[in-house]
C-alpha cells in the first residue's frame, strides 16, 4: 500500500525509486524499473532512457540500492555517482527493530509471472521508504538527533538525513544516550567508545530497547552485515558491573533472579557452602567452569539461571548438550509449566512438526536455551542455526562422556571442542565462547581429562566447583540372593510394601520386558524403558511415570539422567552396574527431594559379576578392529580425497557383521579414535532426502504406472517395486524418529539389500514418471485414533475461545486457578491449569 507523506521543504519530484534485475554469470543490467514520487514510471532495459527519467533529480532511493544496484549501474554510467542515494534495506531495523527479516517482501508480488519484474519493487521501496519516513518523523526529537549523531557520516544513512534536512545538535551525545536509555544500558560502560568505534551497531541497539522486545535484535541480515554487533550488546547490557548502576542491580542480581523465574528464596549449599550461587555467578561473568554436583543436587538451575538472564539482557542464546533425549524433553516440558517459554529441544523424540516449531523459535530469537545432542553439532541445519544467533554460552551436560577413564564415554562429545572452534572463527569473534560442564560424580582423572581437553581446543581454564556433601537422605543396603527367582521374590516385595514410585535397574534391554511382564502377571503395574524403545513408546512411559499413572519402571541405564522426579523413594539395582561412578548417578536419582526419606539396594550374587566381565568385554574395541575401520577408509580413499557414507556401509567394507550389535556405534568409536590420532578428519554428517512424496494411492496403481513405463529396466522395476512397497507401508519416509537416519537412502538400501547407488537412481527414474515428488504438503501427525485427536482438538479450541473472551487486549493479570475454575462453571469440564498453561505457552512460541 503506498503511503503519501510530504516533507515540508522537499518538491515532489526530487526522488525516485530505482531496482535493477543483474544477470548472476556476466552482472550486466537485463533490466531496470523506477517510480517518481510523482507517479511516474519507467520499465526498461535501455540505459539510455533511464538516463533520461531520472534526469534533474537529486535523491535515487531503492532497497539495498548502495551495495547492490549502484555497484552494477556505476559501471555504465559512471555519471550517477552525483546522485544522493537512501537505502531503504539499512533503514529499516533502524525504524522497525522488531522484524525478523529485513527482505523487501517478494512474496507480496501481485501476480506470479511478475517474481522478476524490477518495477513492482521499485514500487515497494517506495511503500517502505514512506513507512520508514513516518516512523521516523514518529519518533522524539531526542532520538532523532542521537540517530543522525550516530550515522551522520556513515554512508548508507548519510544521504537519509541530508534529504530530512537534519544535522547533529551540539549536545553531548554521551550524555544524552545514558539519559533517554537509563535502567536499559550498564551505567558504567565507556560509551564515547562505541559511539566512535560502532555507531551503526549502537543505534541499531537503541532502536531495539525503545520498543518491547527490549534488545530482540535476531534479524539474520543484522547479524551478517555487522557481526560486530553481539560484542556490542554483550558489552553494553551482558557485563555485570560492580560499581552500582540500576541496571546491573536490577538485571543481575541472583536472588532477585531466582524468586522472579523459579520462585525460590535461596540457593542450595552443600555442607553449608554456597557453591550453587558461586558457579551462578561465576557463568554470568563469562567465566568457563566445571561442576561437580550430586544427582538431584540443583545442577539444572545452575545453568538455566544465567541462560535466562543472558536470554532477558542480549537475547543470547545457551546451546545445552545432553546425551539424553529424556533429559531434553522432561527439563523443557518443566520449564514451559513454569510459564518459562524461552526453552526448546530439537531431537529424535519429536515429530517434523515439532522440530520445525523448535528452529523457528531458535531462528526468530524467541529460545533462550537449547537443548540438543552432541550428534546434532554435525548438522548443518543445526550450525546454520547457530551461526546466525548471539551463542552466550556452551553447556556440556553428564562432561564425564568426555573422558574414555568415565563411565559413559561418548565419541561424539570429542567434537564439541572442534565446533566451538569453527563456530567462533566463522563468525569472526575474537573472544571465547565460555563453557559450563556439569557431572554429578567423576573421578579426579575424568575432571583432568575434561579440563586439558578445554584447554587444549578452546584455550580455556575451566574454574572447578565441587562439593564432597553426602546424600543423607539416602540408605543403601546390599542383599545377597542365591537364585534368579530369590532375586525377584524380594524385588516385588520391596515394591509391593513400598508402594512408591520405583525406579528398577537391569543391565540387558531384554530383562526390562521380561521382569515387567513378570510384575504385571504378579499384579504390580509396571513399565519397560530402554533405549532401543520407539520414541513414542519412551514419551508415554515417561509421562506415565512423571504423573504417577505408573509407579514402577524397569530401565537400562538409558532411563533416569536429568529426569526431574522428586518422589522417587525406591532405587533396585536388580543388576550392579559398570561401575561405582554410574551406580552412585542412577542410585541418585532417589530422594531428589531432600526432606524425603528414600532407599537403594542392589541384589547381588557371585553369578553377577560374571556377567557384568562379559558385558565389559564386549563393548571393548581391539586395536585389529580399529586397524580393520582404517584399512576399510584406505580402501575407500584411493581414488579420492573424500567419501561420504553410513557407518553400516563402513562396516561392510570392514568385513564386519553389519547386523551385530551395536555395529555403529563400534564404528563411530574406531572413527573417532582414528581422528584423535590424525589419520582423518570427520565433516559434516551428509543429509540427502529423495522425493518425500508418494503420489501413488496404492501398489496397484503404482505396479501400473511402472509396467507402462519404458525408462525402467526390469531389475529396476523389481526394485522400484520393492522401494515403494517399504514406502507404502510406512506411509511416509519420514516417518523414522531415529537421530541418525536424516538421509533415508542409506537405510532404505540396507532395509531391501540394494546398493545405494541403486536406490538412488531407482528414486530418481519413479520422481520422473510421476510416483514419487519433491512434496511440500503440510505433514500433520496425528498420535492416537481419529476420534481421541477429534476429541482433543475440539476441548482445545473451546477452551481457547474461552481464554480469548477472558484475556481483553492490554496489560493484564490473571490468576491460573481462577481461569481454570471460570471455564468449569462454563461447562469446560475437561478444562484444567496444565492445558491452559499449554495455550498460553503456544500463544507465546507463535507471537
Amino acid at each position: 500500500m503506498d503511503v503519501e507523506f510530504i516533507i515540508e521543504g522537499n518538491d515532489i519530484g526530487m526522488i525516485a525509486f530505482v531496482d535493477t534485475e543483474i544477470s548472476e554469470e556476466t552482472g550486466a543490467i537485463l533490466d531496470i524499473g523506477v517510480i517518481k514520487e510523482d507517479k511516474a514510471e519507467l520499465h526498461s532495459s535501455s540505459l539510455i532512457k533511464f538516463k533520461e527519467f531520472i534526469f534533474n533529480l537529486e535523491y535515487l532511493c531503492g532497497h539495498n540500492i548502495i551495495h547492490h544496484d549502484f555497484k552494477y549501474l556505476q559501471t555504465v554510467f559512471p555519471e550517477i555517482d552525483s546522485f544522493l542515494r537512501i537505502d531503504t534495506l539499512y533503514l529499516y531495523p533502524l525504524l522497525f527493530p522488531a522484524k525478523i527479516s529485513y527482505a523487501l517482501g517478494k512474496e507480496e508480488k501481485l501476480k506470479e509471472q511478475e517474481s522478476n519484474n524490477p518495477l513492482n519493487d521499485a514500487k515497494k521501496s517506495m511503500s517502505l521508504f514512506y513507512m520508514e519516513l513516518a516512523a521516523f518523523s514518529a519518533l522524539s526529537v531526542d532520538i532523532q538527533d542521537i540517530f543522525c549523531s550516530l550515522l551522520y557520516r556513515v554512508k548508507e544513512f548519510s544521504d537519509f538525513f541530508k534529504y530530512m534536512d537534519m544535522k547533529p545538535s551540539n549536545d553531548v551525545l554521551e550524555d544524552k544516550i545514558r539519559d533517554i536509555f537509563a535502567g536499559k544500558l550498564c551505567t558504567n560502560i565507556p560509551l564515547g567508545n562505541f559511539i566512535k568505534e560502532s555507531p551503526v551497531e549502537l543505534a541499531y541497539l537503541l532502536a531495539a530497547l525503545m520498543g518491547e522486545s527490549n534488545s530482540n535484535i535476531s534479524s539474520l541480515w543484522v547479524i551478517k552485515t555487522y557481526p560486530r554487533i553481539e560484542q556490542v550488546r554483550k558489552a553494553l547490557r551482558g557485563n555485570p558491573c560492580s560499581q552500582g548502576c540500576l541496571y546491573c542491580e536490577e538485571l543481575f542480581h541472583l536472588k532477585k533472579q531466582l524468586k522472579r523465574i523459579f520462585g525460590y528464596d535461596t540457593f542450595r549449599t552443600y555442607a553449608g557452602e554456597s557453591l550453587q550461587e558461586k558457579a551462578i555467578e561465576s557463568a554470568v561473568q563469562g567465566d568457563s567452569l566445571i561442576a561437580i554436583f550430586p544427582t538431584g543436587g540443583g545442577k539444572s538451575i545452575t545453568f538455566q539461571l544465567p541462560a535466562l538472564i543472558a536470554s532477558k539482557t542480549t537475547n543470547g542464546l545457551t546451546v545445552v548438550i545432553s546425551p539424553l533425549q529424556s533429559l531434553m524433553k522432561d527439563q523443557v516440558d518443566n520449564l514451559n509449566m513454569k510459564g518459562i517459554e524461552e526453552a526448546v529441544t530439537v531431537n529424535g523424540l519429536l515429530s517434523p512438526i515439532e522440530r520445525g516449531i523448535a528452529f523457528n523459535q531458535v531462528r526468530e530469537g524467541a529460545a533462550g536455551i537449547l537443548y540438543i545432542s552432541p550428534e546434532q553439532l554435525r548438522s548443518k541445519t543445526v550450525e546454520y542455526l547457530l551461526m546466525n544467533r548471539t551463542i552466550d554460552r556452551f553447556v556440556i551436560d553428564e562432561a564425564h562422556c568426555f573422558s574414555s577413564w568415565g563411565q559413559d564415554f561418548r565419541v561424539d562429545y570429542l567434537y564439541i571442542g572442534d565446533f566451538i572452534k569453527t563456530l567462533q572463527s566463522r563468525k569472526g569473534w575474537n573472544v571465547k565462547i565460555p563453557v559450563s560442564c556439569f557431572t554429578a560424580t567423576a573421578k579426579r582423572k575424568v575432571i583432568s581429562d575434561i579440563r586439558d581437553y578445554f584447554k587444549e581446543k578452546l584455550d580455556l581454564d575451566l574454574k572447578i566447583y565441587a562439593t564432597s556433601a553426602t546424600r543423607e537422605n539416602l540408605r543403601y543396603a546390599v542383599l545377597r540372593k542365591e537364585t534368579e527367582e530369590s532375586k525377584y521374590v524380594t524385588m516385588r516385595s520391596l515394591i509391593q510394601q513400598r508402594n512408591c514410585p520405583t525406579i528398577v535397574y537391569v543391565s540387558r534391554v531384554k530383562k526390562t520386558y521380561e521382569i515387567a511382564e513378570k510384575l504385571n502377571r504378579d499384579g504390580v503395574l509396571a513399565r519397560p524403558y530402554n533405549g532401543r524403545m520407539d520414541s513414542r513408546e519412551k514419551i508415554l512411559c515417561q509421562e506415565e511415570f512423571l504423573s504417577n499413572r505408573v509407579l514402577v519402571i524397569i530401565a537400562t541405564s538409558a532411563f533416569g539422567m536429568g529426569v526431574d522426579k522428586s518422589d522417587v523413594k525406591l532405587v533396585i539395582h536388580y543388576d550392579i552396574s559398570s561401575s561405582l561412578e554410574e551406580y552412585v548417578q542412577e542410585a541418585g536419582r532417589a530422594g531428589r527431594d531432600p526432606s524425603l526419606e528414600a532407599e537403594c539396594y542392589v541384589l547381588f550374587n557371585e553369578s553377577d559379576l560374571d556377567q557384568h566381565f562379559i558385558l565389559l568385554n564386549n563393548t571393548k574395541l581391539s586395536m585389529s578392529e580399529i586397524q580393520q575401520i582404517w584399512k576399510a577408509i584406505k580402501e575407500l580413499t584411493k581414488q579420492r580425497t573424500s567419501f561420504s557414507l553410513s557407518p553400516l556401509e563402513i562396516a561392510r567394507q570392514a568385513g564386519w557383521d553389519d547386523s551385530a550389535s551395536r555395529v555403529e556405534m563400534r564404528v563411530k568409536t574406531a572413527i573417532g579414535a582414528l581422528e584423535s590420532a590424525g589419520y582423518i578428519k570427520r565433516e559434516h554428517n551428509v543429509s540427502k532426502v529423495y522425493a518425500t512424496g508418494i503420489l501413488a494411492r496404492g501398489m496397484q496403481e503404482a505396479i501400473l504406472l511402472l509396467e507402462h513405463s519404458d525408462l525402467f529396466s526390469e531389475t529396476q522395476k523389481r526394485n522400484a517395486r520393492m522401494i515403494l512397497s517399504l514406502l507404502l507401508s510406512n506411509r511416509s519416509i519420514a516417518k523414522s524418529n531415529r537421530e541418525d537416519s536424516q538421509s533415508r537412502v542409506d537405510y532404505l538400501a540396507d532395509i531391501i539389500g540394494l546398493e545405494k547407488r541403486d536406490v538412488i537412481e531407482t528414486v530418481n527414474l519413479m520422481r520422473e514418471v510421476g510416483l514419487l515428488e519433491d512434496s511440500k504438503d503440510i505433514s500433520v501427525y496425528v498420535f492416537g485414533t481419529k476420534r481421541q485427536a477429534a476429541l482433543r482438538f475440539n476441548r482445545f479450541s473451546k477452551l481457547e475461545e474461552y481464554l480469548l473472551k477472558k484475556i481483553a487486549e492490554g496489560e493484564n493479570t490473571f490468576n491460573l486457578k481462577e481461569l481454570n475454575e471460570g471455564a468449569m462453571e462454563q461447562d469446560l469440564n475437561f478444562s484444567n491449569i496444565k492445558s491452559i498453561k499449554i495455550i498460553l505457552h503456544y500463544w507465546v512460541i507463535k507471537n
